[in-house]
């Protein structure tokens, strides 16, 4: 989606903790365990970093973490509860940029950042679902969303595939008996909006890599085909967690012209405690194509 934007973009660095059990994958990257404690530096207001991933050895900076630099919108009162909204591959949190103020009139703080790889966040050359979690996990350690009466949240596409991951790591792990990691988690997600997407399930079809486009994109190209070969391959646990969420989940699917296997949103939809699902046809960029429609839906969702 190309608009002027009417929210301005901050920075906050995040630091991940050194991985120790992560789950190697063929595709040349560390997945680590989505709920693992993450050391972060907020520095919101900051210029960006470029493009380029920060120095280690910077004062401050512990030399064997990874440390990331992510952009954000934010709206609302800072006290009020958060509301999450994770974009789509290719997208950035300019997509939510005109739905932000809506939001964040329900009563929230909405909190809309790039993904790594995408608009104004670092390209770190590593890409993979559980990353974009635990970089999710580590943003909401950086900016105080420790509230233990949890958060929602709102994922398109990408970011709904994060959202399942993330809503599952908070929702099944107990609190730990470490002080410092119970203090910089997020309570349990309260909320889940999937926009037509799902976790993606074992058994799917294949996705085949892209060739590299001969023009500029918005995004660090290798993230695509990296993404692209987890779906090929997902881990089984994406689904199976995810179907054990007990919070209310509304799916948002955007019918037959989506290039989404829309039966994927109705067996999930089906499979959890509380789902609701609603269609709205327009493919698969709903808030996009109908920003009200979709405004009016998620807002009775979470309302109630």
């Amino acid at each position: 989606m190309t608009t002027a934007a009417q929210h301005p973009v901050r920075y906050v660095d995040v630091q991940h903790a050194p991985q120790r059990h992560g789950r190697a994958t063929e595709h040349g990257a560390t997945q680590p365990d989505a709920g693992q404690q993450q050391t972060v530096r907020s520095e919101a207001g900051q210029q960006p970093a470029g493009g380029q991933p920060h120095d280690p050895t910077a004062p401050g900076q512990d030399p064997d973490a990874a440390s990331l630099r992510l952009a954000y919108r934010e709206v609302g009162d800072p006290a009020a509860p958060v509301l999450l909204l994770l974009h789509a591959l290719g997208e950035s949190s300019l997509s939510w940029d005109p739905l932000l103020g809506d939001l964040a009139a329900l009563g929230y703080r909405a909190l809309a950042p790039d993904a790594r790889g995408h608009g104004d966040s670092d390209r770190p050359g590593q890409y993979a679902y559980e990353l974009m979690a635990a970089d999710t996990l580590a943003f909401c350690a950086a900016l105080g969303v420790t509230d233990v009466s949890g958060l929602a949240v709102v994922g398109h596409s990408m970011g709904a595939v994060t959202a399942a991951i993330v809503t599952s790591a908070l929702n099944t792990t107990a609190p730990s008996a470490d002080a410092g990691t119970t203090a910089s988690a997020p309570g349990p997600v309260t909320r889940l909006v999937l926009e037509d997407a799902t976790p993606t399930r074992p058994g799917g079809p294949q996705f085949e890599p892209f060739d590299e486009p001969d023009h500029p994109v918005p995004f660090d190209w290798p993230l695509v085909n990296a993404l692209r070969a987890q779906r090929s391959d997902p881990d089984p646990a994406w689904w199976d967690d995810a179907l054990r969420i007990t919070a209310p989940v509304l799916v948002v699917a955007g019918g037959p012209t989506s290039n989404v296997d829309q039966a994927d949103l109705t067996d999930f939809t089906a499979g959890v405690a509380h789902g609701k699902l609603v269609e709205i046809r327009v493919g698969h960029m709903v808030h996009d194509e109908a920003p009200d429609e979709f405004l009016a839906v998620v807002t009775d969702f979470l309302r109630r």
